[in-house]
């Protein structure tokens, strides 16, 4: 059942409750014949007021099972309070801090199929995506360690039945035994009634979960090929995207999305996943606001997704200029060619210092061939300079003010051809890497 190996070595997540201390006194019941070497892993959060109780009763319990006792202690939450979501990172952390330290095998939980069953139809409920839906895995790895589930195919009463014939003893968390968050009444009522209705209805679940897994895989490799068909160095190309079935459409965006939000992805719903769709079909304006301050942009025939908002910055130029999008701007001593990646001046028409900055309200500057000036913000229009980079241009002004150049985008009229005079040069060009 629990699947180990001669020699080897698990991390043990517990809480001290009937699942996790089902899965550690079946573990070492295996001790001696396998020679394993198990390590009993608890996090106090701090929560209740048994916390500390429950602490002292696994070390006392490890003791008499000559096993390892590991424990850590939660001091505060970021938010003021517990969350679920900082406590499960913290936990993951944790066991894979244990797993590098003992060079363990894996981690153990000790997940059940009623929570298999709970976390699916709690997923249905609040409209999850087809990749996330399935469930909880029975292996995964988190940060180069795998997590192993050993317990998905019990039910929660199998695993009753078995600590009253061990006699193993196990704590009670009372909040567990409340209908106040949504969990415990799906537990207690619709998970309740459907196991009394059908038999074995978890393991049905749990081949749901199952076939849903490999739908997934199958669609993942799918995503693979066309990812290597219509992606560019982060950019999607629009036009052979919406050539797409409109499901692969959706499993295209999910895949996006889930990397680019990670642990966050809870806050992408269906209503932001079908507002993306619309907007590339339609694209009235070339960008598209997401949650947590994240965005899709359009530019000519590509769309990407990024974060919203840059800092600010003013420096004083000098020989050369390192950026942190991976540009230099740099002096030259040479004409190299006409672009928007090379200005000419005339240092009796400007006044020095030179600067580089970035984007403020109401900038203008004279164009080159073009009467009067012209709004900066309008010239990233005209050039369809994506909503999400148009406050990360680096643009070049002289001490008094005056708009130079927009880097990589358009010059001023100070801008002097070949055959003019002029005694400054300045190239924007990429980063060579060492």
């Amino acid at each position: 059942m629990l699947g180990v190996k001669k020699g080897d070595v698990y991390i043990v997540a517990t809480s001290s409750g009937p699942d996790s201390m089902y899965l550690l006194s079946r573990l070492i019941k295996l001790k001696s014949k396998f020679d394993l070497n198990i390590v009993c892993a608890y996090v106090n959060h701090q929560t209740r007021d048994k916390c500390d109780l429950e602490e002292s009763f696994l070390r006392d319990y490890c003791a008499r099972a000559d096993i390892i006792f590991e424990s850590t202690k939660i001091d505060r939450y970021l938010k003021g309070h517990f969350t679920e979501e900082e406590a499960r990172r913290f936990r993951i952390d944790y066991f894979v801090s244990l797993a590098n330290k003992y060079q363990a095998t894996s981690v153990m939980l000790a997940h059940h199929a009623d929570d298999l069953m709970e976390t699916i139809l709690m997923k249905l409920i609040r409209g999850s995506t087809l990749f996330s839906v399935a469930g909880i895995k029975e292996c995964e790895y988190f940060k180069g360690v795998l997590f192993k589930r050993p317990l998905l195919h019990m039910s929660k009463d199998d695993i009753l039945l078995g600590l009253k014939e061990d006699k193993v003893p196990y704590f009670v968390d009372e909040s567990n035994l409340k209908d106040e968050n949504i969990r415990n009444r799906l537990r207690h009522n619709v998970c309740r009634y459907l196991k009394s209705e059908y038999e074995n209805v978890h393991l049905k679940f749990l081949k749901f979960s199952k076939e849903l897994g490999e739908c997934g895989e199958y669609i993942s490799k799918t995503l693979d090929i066309i990812d290597k068909d219509i992606k560019f160095e982060g950019r999607i190309c629009l036009s052979k995207f919406l050539a797409l079935d409109l499901f692969l459409q959706k499993m295209f965006l999910q895949r996006q999305l889930l990397v680019l939000y990670g642990d966050d992805i809870t806050c992408v719903n269906e209503k932001v996943l079908s507002g993306i769709l619309k907007f590339l079909d339609h694209h009235l304006k070339n960008y598209y606001l997401l949650p947590l301050d994240y965005e899709v942009n359009i530019s000519g025939d590509y769309f990407f997704f990024g974060k919203n908002g840059y800092e600010s910055y003013c420096y004083v130029l000098g020989d050369e200029l390192c950026l942190s999008n991976g540009y230099v701007v740099k002096k030259s001593l040479e004409y190299v060619e006409k672009s928007n990646y090379e200005i000419h001046l005339n240092s009796k028409d400007i006044s020095l210092p030179l600067y580089i900055t970035t984007r403020k309200p109401g900038m203008k500057m004279a164009v080159k061939n073009l009467n009067g000036h012209k709004k900066v913000k309008d010239i990233l229009i005209d050039e369809k300079i994506a909503h999400l980079y148009k406050d990360s241009i680096p643009i070049m002004v002289d001490n008094s003010g005056k708009v130079l150049w927009m880097l990589g985008v358009k010059k001023s009229k100070y801008d002097l051809d070949k055959n003019e005079k002029y005694d400054i040069i300045y190239r924007y060009e990429g980063r060579k890497k060492k």
